[in-house]
């Protein structure tokens, strides 16, 4: 008796095909945008178009991060008096730079970034793709990897990077004015605590975090937005895809880099 075309093996053959085959051109969407210099005569647009979105992705997006940076600093104050009132500033700067500064701000920042930034990247390349216009750079002979790819890519990784640290700046201002407010720890000690904990190692954690979640939003939400054939109403679609496996590959990688700064430490301590 003949399987079933509809089996469970054929279905999970498919599947396995398909991602393999997602996985490869998204692949390829980067090696082209990481690929070589478009040329003196492109580097100018492409200059131009990466000061645009950096503008529309960092600058436009500060009251976002503000606002959810502060309010988190203040929340952890609280949180922290309820739980343990008598906790030290120094051990509660020490905590805000575990928490705050080394987890949440970078992922914090990235899915600010892939909500507000990405939806905008994958809808604007989707419409590009719906009007023939990616079609068209290419019949031009203009490589549609440089001119619309990475100038996006460029503008994602350097918004990233720059707002993680405003965010950790006004998340500990957040924590030492609500400390102030309610009573709670000395703010000259939370900070003390704070700048006693950084050390070199938090330095090159914060470009490989904040450098990859940068990566990770900006190439996926221009692949998925160059992935509509011709229909503008794929263009919701690719939208919410690419926001939704944009932040999920945000927090798998940064989970991934926690796992391996905290063995490298643990090692680090043991010899």
């Amino acid at each position: 008796m003949r399987p079933s075309p509809d089996g469970f093996v054929a279905r999970l053959g498919r599947f396995a095909i398909e991602r393999f085959a997602f996985w490869l051109g998204a692949l390829r969407t980067l090696g082209g945008a990481l690929s070589l210099s478009p040329g003196k005569a492109a580097a100018h647009v492409v200059h131009e178009v990466s000061l645009r979105q950096v503008f529309f992705t960092g600058v436009q997006g500060l009251p976002a991060v503000t606002t959810t940076a502060l309010v988190l600093g203040a929340t952890i104050i609280l949180q922290t008096r309820v739980i343990a009132p008598g906790v030290t500033g120094e051990l509660l700067g020490k905590v805000l730079t575990a928490v705050v500064l080394r987890e949440l701000a970078p992922l914090v920042t990235a899915i600010i970034v892939a909500s507000r930034s990405g939806t905008a990247i994958a809808t604007e390349l989707g419409n590009m793709r719906a009007g023939l216009e990616v079609q068209g750079l290419a019949s031009l002979g203009i490589d549609p990897s440089h001119y619309v790819v990475q100038p996006r890519l460029i503008a994602t990784v350097v918004s990233v990077l720059v707002l993680t640290v405003y965010f950790n700046v006004l998340a500990v201002a957040g924590s030492s004015i609500t400390a102030a407010v309610i009573g709670g720890p000395d703010p000259a000690a939370i900070r003390y605590g704070v700048s006693a904990t950084l050390g070199w190692g938090d330095l090159l954690l914060y470009f490989v975090k904040c450098g990859g979640n940068g990566v990770i939003v900006g190439w996926l939400c221009c692949h998925f937005g160059l992935q509509v054939s011709s229909s503008t109403t794929e263009v919701p679609m690719m939208s919410g895809r690419a926001v939704i496996r944009s932040i999920l590959g945000c927090v798998l990688y940064s989970f991934a880099v926690t796992l391996g700064y905290y063995a490298a430490v643990t090692e680090a301590q043991l010899f």
